[in-house]
């Protein structure tokens, strides 16, 4: 644990000291005022979570409700400015260091690399990424129509329609508004199976009564289901899961429900989150278990928070999954990294994708975490068709 405590702390401290430097560089004739303000956005943008997790009490204030959304704001700014940032200072260590000691012109006085012209550059092109994302971002989900060809699929399957969403964090700056305004979305598809994949919110279900009220009005002919994703552990697991069963939905831990759609049986599995067994041992997510049943129905869907559960899915006689967690990057250039990230550890992380027996789909999700920054990469509420291949 205090070895967790110094790793951690030497992070934040290593990254306070770079957006120091990246200030100085900002405002080169006032070093102290360079570090001071780099400081106090640096604080701004990391320290409203902290508070929103340690003193329930601030989460209704209105001065909290200020510092959660231009401490978001700034952290999506920051962070974009900084994963800009590192790869041009690296450029510029490995060109010094090149000329420096293995090119025939060594640097010479005078021949300096324009350090504040790059910085404010970099500043310019991060401020237009998160602004125009904390637009996409507040501006609500797109409905993302998808159709998945199944090989044999029968008939009376043929145009089933599951409208899937995910990685809601309704919490510190999505609120009812947005909530009601999703609902509406939902109900306007008409879908026949709503699935919901994890990470709801980002609280209690007591602090957030009023903003999740309103997903009680989500309604399905064959139902809306529900599984857990790594936040619901991390703000009391059964107390969400009460919740979801108070609001209709039908939890699934590791278990299935079978339902009748033209006569024909479905099979809709789900399990826990990939980490719920370091909270609970008895949620060690196991698809295996979300598949038995006496019943031989000829379509079986999982829902699944993570992707990464493909594998065992596909094994266990699953045709369709639906996932979320990875939220597409969210926003340029994380977008990027997690697609590189996931292709280096030969997973799946946005859109409709084929393995071996089964379709995998992963949503980029319906809302967003921590900076409200969409930039590039929308969040969305997925209408899938089932069609024969």
């Amino acid at each position: 644990m205090l070895s967790r405590l110094l790793i951690f702390f030497s992070i934040v401290l290593s990254l306070l000291i770079y957006t120091g430097i990246q200030a100085g560089r900002l405002i080169p004739d006032q070093k102290i005022v360079a570090w001071v303000l780099g400081a106090l956005f640096f604080s701004m943008a990391l320290s409203w979570p902290f508070i929103y997790r340690s003193f329930p009490v601030a989460k209704t204030a209105r001065w909290f409700r200020v510092l959660a959304w231009t401490g978001s704001f700034s952290f999506g700014l920051w962070s974009t400015f900084m994963i800009l940032a590192v790869p041009v200072d690296l450029f510029h260590l490995s060109f010094f260091l090149f000329r420096k000691f293995l090119a025939s012109n060594p640097p010479i006085p005078g021949d300096r690399f324009p350090v504040h012209q790059v910085s404010m550059a970099l500043l310019g092109i991060s401020s237009g990424i998160a602004g125009l994302g904390f637009i996409e971002a507040v501006t609500g989900p797109m409905v993302k129509e998808v159709d998945v060809p199944i090989e044999g699929l029968p008939e009376e399957l043929s145009g089933l329609r599951i409208v899937h969403i995910t990685d809601f964090h309704i919490g510190p700056t999505i609120r009812c508004e947005y909530v009601e305004r999703v609902v509406r979305q939902v109900a306007e598809l008409n879908p026949d199976l709503i699935a919901v994949t994890g990470d709801l919110a980002d609280g209690t279900p007591e602090s957030l009564a009023r903003h999740i009220a309103p997903l009680g009005l989500l309604k399905a002919r064959l139902g809306t289901y529900f599984v857990t994703g790594n936040h619901e552990y991390y703000w009391g697991v059964e107390s969400w899961l009460d919740k979801a069963r108070e609001l209709g939905f039908v939890p699934l831990v590791n278990e299935n429900r079978i339902v009748n759609h033209n006569g024909l049986d479905i099979l809709i599995g789900g399990v826990t989150d990939t980490s719920a067994h370091h909270f609970i041992p008895s949620h060690r997510t196991d698809p295996k278990k979300a598949a038995s049943s006496e019943c031989a129905s000829p379509f079986r869907i999982l829902l699944a928070h993570r992707p990464e559960s493909y594998f065992e899915a596909e094994e266990a006689g699953f045709h369709l999954q639906l996932s979320g967690h990875t939220h597409g990057g969210q926003f340029f250039p994380f977008k990027t990294l997690v697609g590189l990230a996931y292709k280096v550890q030969k997973g799946y992380y946005r859109g409709l994708n084929h393995h071996g027996n089964l379709w995998l789909y992963v949503n980029a999700g319906t809302g967003y975490w921590g900076p409200p920054n969409r930039f590039n990469v929308p969040s969305e509420i997925t209408l899938l068709r089932l069609v024969g291949a």
